[in-house]
């Protein structure tokens, strides 16, 4: 999973900015077939071009790039390799906040409060994923039963294989994985009788 928006309360924004950006930069970008921890380059052209497309779009829409942008990484012109991006100062009716990138690009977007959060996270078209960072247990289970997302994973939980998979919206339909991703091999028969 590679999550798009990143909502952050207001009043420790600036200082979740200033992580984000530090995390940005250490990311090595490099040859997938080395041994290591870095990011390898997209899949092909097509998918290259509409990430750099999206990042030109943040860039026309307003949003304040804070790291990365247009173009391939110093010393990586061989390859579909995209800089780590990340936009700032983000409202979620920009087009960079509304769809999928499915590259490293992050937009960070400010809230006020839990409702407003809630709203915000559920203001796309889509929802296979969400994530949520709290101390607090009884709001982890308040907002998750609120996002409209197919999964939610909760301070840094990874997926529980044998769990259902699927998503919300535009995300898609059904599930794959457990008891209701089996039901899709089985046949059902209703029987009506006078």
């Amino acid at each position: 999973d590679a999550p798009t928006r990143l909502l952050v309360e207001k009043k420790c924004y600036d200082e979740v900015v200033a992580i984000a950006k530090k995390a940005a930069e250490e990311i090595k970008v490099g040859d997938p077939q080395e041994d290591g921890d870095h990011l390898g380059p997209l899949f092909d052209k097509i998918q290259f071009d509409r990430v750099q497309n999206m990042i030109q779009v943040g860039i026309d829409e307003g949003a304040e790039l804070l790291v990365g942008g247009l173009g391939k990484p110093e010393g990586l012109e061989k390859g579909w390799f995209t800089k780590p991006t990340i936009f700032v100062n983000v409202n979620n009716s920009m087009r960079v906040a509304q769809e999928e990138i499915f590259g490293p690009v992050l937009v960070i977007i400010p809230f006020e409060d839990e409702k407003e959060a809630i709203e915000i996270a559920n203001d796309t078209p889509y929802g296979l994923a969400a994530y949520l960072q709290t101390g607090d247990t009884n709001r982890a289970e308040r907002v998750s039963r609120k996002l409209r997302a197919g999964g939610v994973h909760v301070n840094g939980g990874g997926y529980n294989y044998g769990s259902p998979f699927g998503g919300y919206k535009e995300s898609g339909n059904g599930r794959e994985g457990g008891d209701m991703g089996l039901e899709d091999y089985l046949e059902t028969k209703a029987l009506h009788i006078a």
